[in-house]
């Protein structure tokens, strides 16, 4: 509402996403909302199209999908890969889609910048997209994430640094 200019739409964060993730070499991370069933759709469809096996982490991620396949959604996603699975896909073959868009400590990408998950571990050029905006309040958490992504050399792209984030429901 503060902003004089159209948000843009979801559509338009897919094929930012796409082209993103196909330029990228190694592990792919998109941290998101989990109650963003569209985004959880459109990070499908970036899988697809990059040639990406998808992986979604965290507890809050399962439900969504669970609620989202109950209710008709998220029925074209790409077959999932369990995360206890990761490591055995190349770095360059997987994306995945986690919790923690917000600096939340105990949720999934905040364990893995710690090293403190048991699947998952990053390393230099490795690469972590925040498909989200950083709500006001959590500046100084998610602060403290950048920089322990950034210890490990890990690429950080943000809603700053290109199109891949969006409000609302337009298409």
């Amino acid at each position: 509402v503060f902003n004089p200019h159209e948000s843009g739409s979801e559509g338009a964060v897919r094929e930012n996403l796409i082209e993103i993730v196909s330029d990228l070499d190694n592990r792919v991370v998109i941290t998101t909302f989990a109650s963003n069933v569209a985004r959880l759709e459109t990070i499908g469809a970036v899988a697809k199209a990059t040639g990406r096996h998808l992986a979604l982490v965290g507890r809050s991620m399962q439900r969504i999908l669970a609620a989202g396949k109950e209710t008709g959604y998220l029925q074209d996603l790409p077959t999932l890969i369990d995360q206890e699975h990761i490591g055995d896909i190349p770095r360059d073959k997987i994306l995945i889609a986690c919790t923690g868009c917000q600096g939340e400590p105990r949720a999934a990408i905040s364990r893995i910048a710690r090293d403190d998950h048991k699947s998952i571990h990053l390393v230099e050029g490795d690469n972590v997209l925040f498909s989200s905006k950083i709500i006001p309040g959590n500046e100084i958490t998610l602060g403290a994430l950048f920089n322990d992504l950034a210890k490990k050399k890990v690429n950080i792209i943000t809603e700053k640094d290109a199109f891949i984030h969006v409000s609302g429901r337009s298409e």
